[in-house]
């Protein structure tokens, strides 16, 4: 299941579901799902789709683990549209995912390209709530 920051929800114009964006990705949602007040929140959810849209099935709060980065499945890999975190860090905070991916690494918990962008992502998100 993916992880991501739920960045925006609102009623969709139809106003039979939500529209979520999650770490920069448009989904929509079920009324029920109550995502509109966990807003802020990272979240691990199911991804359902039909023919371009994404929808965001079950969900549940993140459990986030050294271990989650290694098995997570984000879809394709990332590019320049889809890994913004909201902006620009500052030199502390670059340092801080500077020195959490490269722990990561040492310590051979990092074996795929794919891996460092999730946890550099992760610690982004991370540090911008301290």
């Amino acid at each position: 299941m993916p992880i991501g920051k739920i960045e925006e929800c609102k009623v969709s114009s139809s106003g039979r579901g939500l529209s979520v964006k999650i770490g920069g990705i448009n989904y929509g949602a079920a009324l029920k799902s109550q995502l509109q007040n966990h807003v802020g929140e990272i979240i691990d959810f199911e991804v359902t789709t039909s023919g371009d849209s994404r929808y965001v099935g079950s969900w549940g709060p993140a459990t986030l683990t050294p271990a989650i980065p290694t098995t997570m499945n984000l879809g394709p890999r990332p590019s320049p549209a889809n890994t913004s975190v909201g902006g620009e860090l500052t030199e502390p905070q670059l340092r801080f995912v500077s020195n959490v991916v490269g722990s990561a690494i040492m310590a051979k918990t990092l074996t795929d390209p794919i891996q460092i962008s999730i946890w550099a992502k992760a610690a982004a998100l991370t540090v911008r709530e301290l």
